[in-house]
């Protein structure tokens, strides 16, 4: 079997290892990569706070998030490129993900759920570097993506020197490789005699992405594999058909000939009798031994002869047997052909009579027809038109009754559209339709005064326009950075008249010895007096969070105008006011129109101050 390498990172191959090994390979584990679990700041976990989907773009992805925070806000749908990370998921979050057919960027994009994400807060869960298919997709369709970065793969060594001599010296056949990173920390190497045994090896890879990586780095076609699925047992699987197709494509070594008769052989051996040259020939006797090896030599051609004749005799029984069977098979065959032709001969006498029969009942059909004809009287036809003509008219005088499924239908859609998609001008089309429905009916005064009643009442809303609103906010965010602070002046010292002249009363010498005590002290300790209140200063580091703060306030506001939070968005506007009031100038007039801006803003009306109930609703069910 094969000697094959896994390259996946530490901890990630041993389950690959054991298959192979129960296959029968020789397994060398070999981690190429090292995943290092990076940390992100609050404001990146932060987004997942408000994120609609969350995708995670494999295991380590799912680990390195972990190590951060333990749980996912209960309303984000989670979304795994694999069943592996699916149960990663599950295991760590106890989040049930969404899995693609397709274990790749294209088949995410290609799930139902991400079709239509307009508007919502996608984070992708991902490592450092990788592809932007996914990230630019879900963009173009209207999503807003956050990346949340939280790990990175680095080669375990700057070189593959080291690797590929080893993997030559252990005679390695073939390599598992999952990713391009992995091609790229391989194929780290200037050795060119390395490289081209590399390139002779044997890759199996999960992904045609990473084929293409590997023909870029002169791999030939025909030694790439790639297996049906990024799983264990699928790369497994893919490894043993290879190796199935290989071994039956292997010629198969011929059988040594049969070792001749021991009689043969001592025939073959035996020595042959010596001729002296040089001397007249002389009378010589048949020596024991050479008697001896004649004997065993005729014995020897004689059984040979025997078991040559025996076993043509049961050949020849044999063949004769089989051309008995043949000649009995033969007779057999054509006895089935005549019965073959008969029944043939037969089925075409009944085709021939069934074709009669059915000319005669068609024939008998038309002249019943034409007897039918020729039996109805200009009376009865006229009879029958008038008939006819009098069915029609009463057909296209009677009004089919009202159809109260519809208008319980079109009554529940105006209510799902108040309540669940805050449209009240789809609303008001839907009650427009019901309307126009009970129009052709008399006797729904009721209803129709109910209905508008409620068209009127939704034509009085009046709501601030959303889009407006956001883009309101998007154009002071671009403004907090040229507001000024309020940075406190220092108060004037009050400063106090000076009493420390002396004295030349003699009576005043407690005087002028609490004078000369409280200008020795003066030297020492100065107390300067202020009336105004004094606030503390803010360093460069804490403007900058009071304007990330702010930042992040007027975003959070944008989001809830667009799902229609009304209390968030009062309340991120109100803390951007604070703020403003707490540290910025209000004497500049840009700040005082900023803090202007934001009041007005939070007076809009998002949604109406009191919920909509249809008076139509009431009315369908009392009627």
């Amino acid at each position: 079997m094969a000697h094959i390498v896994v390259t996946r990172p530490q901890g990630k191959g041993q389950e690959l290892a054991d298959l192979l090994v129960v296959q029968g390979h020789k397994v060398t584990q070999c981690p190429v990569l090292n995943i290092d679990y990076l940390a992100s700041d609050e404001q990146e976990l932060a987004t997942l706070n408000e994120a609609d989907i969350a995708v995670f773009v494999s295991q380590d992805a799912v680990i390195g998030l972990h190590q951060q925070r333990p749980s996912l806000p209960a309303s984000v749908q989670c979304v795994a490129v694999g069943e592996a990370t699916a149960e990663a998921l599950e295991s760590y979050f106890k989040c049930r993900a969404l899995v693609p057919e397709r274990h790749d960027s294209e088949g995410m994009i290609a799930l139902p759920e991400l079709q239509q994400v307009e508007g919502k807060n996608v984070v992708l869960v991902k490592g450092r570097g990788g592809r932007t298919l996914l990230a630019k997709t879900l963009k173009q369709r209207g999503a807003f993506i956050n990346p949340l970065v939280v790990y990175q793969r680095t080669a375990a060594q700057p070189s593959s020197d080291a690797w590929l001599q080893q993997w030559r010296q252990d005679q390695v056949d073939a390599l598992v490789i999952t990713s391009n990173s992995s091609v790229d920390a391989i194929f780290a190497s200037q050795d060119p005699q390395l490289l081209q045994w590399l390139k002779s090896r044997h890759f199996y890879i999960v992904s045609a992405r990473t084929g293409a990586h590997l023909e870029q780095q002169g791999v030939a076609t025909d030694h790439i594999s790639i297996a049906a699925g990024v799983t264990n047992q699928a790369i497994a699987a893919c490894i043993d058909s290879e190796q199935e197709i290989n071994m039956s494509e292997q010629p198969e070594k011929p059988e040594p000939e049969s070792a001749p008769s021991n009689t043969s052989a001592a025939t073959a051996k035996a020595p042959a009798p010596k001729v002296q040259s040089g001397r007249a020939p002389a009378k010589q006797g048949v020596s024991k031994v050479g008697l001896l090896a004649l004997l065993i030599a005729l014995g020897g051609g004689a059984g040979t002869g025997y078991l040559y004749w025996h076993q043509y005799q049961q050949q020849r029984s044999a063949t004769e047997q089989e051309n008995a069977a043949l000649v009995q098979m033969q007779q057999q065959v054509q006895q089935l052909q005549g019965a073959n032709q008969a029944l043939a001969e037969q089925i075409k006498a009944l085709r021939g009579t069934q074709q009669t029969q059915q000319q005669q009942t068609q024939q008998w059909q038309q002249d019943f027809n034409d007897d039918i004809s020729r039996q109805l009287s200009a009376n009865q036809r006229s009879l029958i038109t008038h008939v006819e003509q009098s069915i029609a008219a009463a057909k296209d005088n009677t009004q089919p009754p009202l159809d109260m499924n519809e208008l319980r239908r079109l009554v529940a859609l105006a209510d799902f559209k108040i309540w669940s998609e805050s449209n009240y001008a789809g609303a008001a089309t839907v009650l427009e339709r019901a309307d126009a429905l009970l129009a052709s009916y008399p006797g729904n005064a009721q209803l129709r005064r109910a209905i508008h009643s409620d068209l009127q009442t939704l034509a009085s809303i009046e709501l601030a326009d959303v889009q407006a609103t956001v883009l309101t906010l998007h154009g002071l965010g671009q403004q907090v950075d040229k507001l000024a602070f309020n940075m406190v002046d220092l108060a004037e010292e009050t400063v106090a008249a000076d009493k420390q002249e002396l004295s030349e009363n003699v009576s005043d010498w407690r005087t002028n010895l609490g004078r000369t005590w409280d200008k020795l002290v003066d030297d020492f300790i100065k107390v300067r007096k202020r009336e105004a209140t004094i606030e503390p200063l803010l360093d460069h580091e804490q403007q900058r969070l009071i304007k990330q703060r702010l930042h992040f306030n007027l975003d959070q506001a944008g989001f809830a105008a667009t799902h229609q939070y009304v209390d968030l968005y009062k309340q991120s506007l109100q803390s951007s006011a604070d703020l403003i009031t707490r540290y910025f100038d209000l004497s500049q007039p840009q700040t005082s129109q900023f803090l202007s801006q934001l009041k007005q803003l939070r007076l809009q009306q998002l949604t109406p101050a009191q919920p909509i109930n249809l008076a139509t609703v009431s009315a369908l069910k009392e009627s």
